[in-house]
């Protein structure tokens, strides 16, 4: 019931708020609509605590870049991941599907914007795409995430990690903050069921600028998989105990 419920407020919200937001569209800038969606992920976060029963828990806050530009990569378990962290960072530029760009009222929101649209096949027009996008927001001094294994991937689960992160890495020439979480266990990709409980976003250290590209793909990916593992056992060894 409380998924149905949770489900409902959802996708009600989420209509609602995306045809208030069509106006905005045609405002010169994106200022306001950037505050209408983060106030959106924001309340998404509070319907999830509320209604589905699955509480934020956010560690590693002084991580979390204070201003922009900046670079995050991210663990994607979840369609929920980008909301929770629009709830953070509210002038973030996400590195999403192009697809998305098919949906009218979708695609006219995210091309207002700015967000970097790109086909996840990869290649090297898709690598200059997202180098020329994200240098549009690291001008505009915009926080820029990106989730390095290009599609959602179920719990323990992994894919390679694409090298376009890298590639941002040495062209912006900015350090890349790993987040780790383990969503995946309350909001499965795009599962309709939803089950109670923590999900956690934990933000670590900053990489730091000048590593070569297999060192950097190396510790970017051991340190997003190793603290989601631990999180996700922390959240399993959790529920077995109650």
């Amino acid at each position: 019931m409380r998924s149905f419920l949770f489900n409902l407020v959802f996708y009600g919200f989420t209509a609602l708020v995306a045809i208030a937001c069509l106006p905005l569209t045609y405002l010169k800038s994106p200022k306001p609509l950037e505050r209408v969606l983060h106030w959106w992920a924001i309340g998404i976060v509070w319907s999830l605590n509320v209604v589905a029963g699955i509480k934020l828990d956010v560690r590693g806050r002084d991580n979390i870049p204070k201003q922009g530009p900046s670079l995050i990569a991210a663990k994607h378990h979840s369609f929920s991941d980008g909301i929770l962290v629009l709830s953070l960072i509210p002038n973030i530029a996400t590195v999403a599907m192009k697809d998305l760009l098919d949906y009218p009222a979708i695609g006219r929101i995210l091309t207002k914007l700015d967000m970097i649209m790109v086909d996840t096949c990869g290649g090297g027009s898709e690598r200059d795409k997202l180098s020329t996008a994200a240098r549009r927001a690291y001008d505009a001094e915009r926080h820029i995430l990106i989730y390095p294994e290009g599609q959602l991937v179920p719990v323990d689960d992994r894919e390679r990690y694409k090298i376009g992160v890298y590639h941002l890495y040495t062209a912006l020439n900015l350090p890349v903050t790993p987040v780790a979480t383990n969503v995946g266990l309350n909001w499965q990709c795009r599962a309709w069921r939803k089950n109670p409980g923590t999900a956690v976003l934990s933000f670590m250290p900053a990489i730091a600028t000048g590593l070569d590209k297999d060192t950097f793909m190396r510790v970017l990916e051991d340190t997003i998989e190793a603290e989601t593992a631990r999180l996700v056992a922390e959240a399993r060894n959790a529920g077995a105990a109650r």
